[in-house]
């Protein structure tokens, strides 16, 4: 059973690298061993039953297996973001940086937040392979728009078969992965569920609707201001005594973005509530851009609450 917050007395940092572990117990002594379940077995075994929290990095899966034998010994962890430890590390003016330090620092920022920190806890398996997939996808579309401006070049005509080919090439794959995406979510029942209320949106497509399962598997447990901070929608207070600046809209994981903006283009296009929103908006002189943004706000507010929905029902 994992310690509850209140619980934990002791920090454990663990700097990560591909062929390495670095640990220090919140004190200045730290112990290197191999990235290797055996090697991390031992060294983690003394903490196993004690009120330990361990914290680490994400490093691009370098840390599954560290965090296998976490769960494995029942000790609790929280995979920190990168950028959040770099800025706390910044805020006390410090540059040093190699394993052990990062150790340190790492123990230090558990030490400090203990009570605030998500546990991390393993993904289902179905939910990281459609992560993967469409992950990848996404790469693959980010090449084919490469080679499709590379073809338009006007130096590229002596090697322009080359690059039809690719993009031939490019297409397969991509509509494997589709495929493949689309009978992974058939084949479950709760990602079908949340597919088809997806789709009930104006504007979400076959595209979207998995990037949304991928990408925010949150939805449907948030509220509306959250969705929309998450998609990166969320208009953003820039405020100081008695000026007041525009408010923008940034942040939120960066694949949403782009994809929201496209569903918006044809929600404004088509015979739907959203669409008679979004003329409302510019008859009331509201720049087109702004007006986009409302509307891509409504679609992810508007899907979080039809999943929700959804949820709640099928749990009756």
């Amino acid at each position: 059973m994992m310690a509850e917050p209140t619980e934990i007395q002791s920090i454990l940092g663990l700097d990560v690298s591909r062929d390495t572990v670095t640990l220090c117990d919140g004190r200045r002594h730290t112990v290197t061993v191999a990235n290797e379940a055996d090697a991390l077995r031992a060294a983690l075994q003394p903490y196993q039953g004690t009120t330990t929290l361990a914290v680490c990095e994400a490093t691009g899966g370098y840390e599954d297996i560290l965090l296998g034998v976490l769960l494995e010994l029942a000790i609790p962890a929280h995979r920190a973001d990168p950028a959040k430890v770099k800025a706390y590390i910044a805020s006390f003016g410090k540059r040093a940086k190699n394993d052990p330090i990062d150790a340190r620092w790492l123990s230090r920022y558990g030490r400090d937040r203990a009570t605030t920190l998500p546990r991390w806890q393993p993904a289902d398996p179905t939910q990281q392979k459609l992560e993967l997939l469409v992950a990848r996808r996404l790469d693959l579309v980010a090449m084919r728009v490469q080679e499709q401006n590379r073809l338009k070049a006007p130096r590229s005509r002596l090697i322009a078969d080359n690059i039809r080919d690719h993009l031939a090439e490019l297409e397969r794959h991509i509509e494997a992965l589709n495929a493949e995406i689309d009978t992974l979510i058939g084949e479950s029942r709760d990602l079908a569920l949340r597919a088809q209320q997806l789709r009930s949106v104006p504007g979400v497509g076959p595209v979207l609707a998995p990037l949304l399962l991928a990408v925010i598997p949150e939805l449907g447990t948030l509220n509306r201001r959250q969705v929309a901070s998450l998609a990166g929608v969320a208009p953003h207070p820039k405020d100081s005594g008695k000026a007041n600046w525009h408010r923008s809209t940034t942040g939120g994981r960066r694949q949403i973005r782009p994809a929201l903006f496209i569903a918006a283009l044809a929600a404004c296009r088509g015979d739907n509530p959203l669409a008679v929103a979004y003329k409302a908006l510019l008859k009331a002189a509201k720049p087109k851009r702004v007006a986009l943004t409302a509307i891509m706000r409504k679609i992810i507010t508007i899907a979080n609450a039809r999943v929700r929905d959804a949820v709640r029902h099928q749990m009756k």
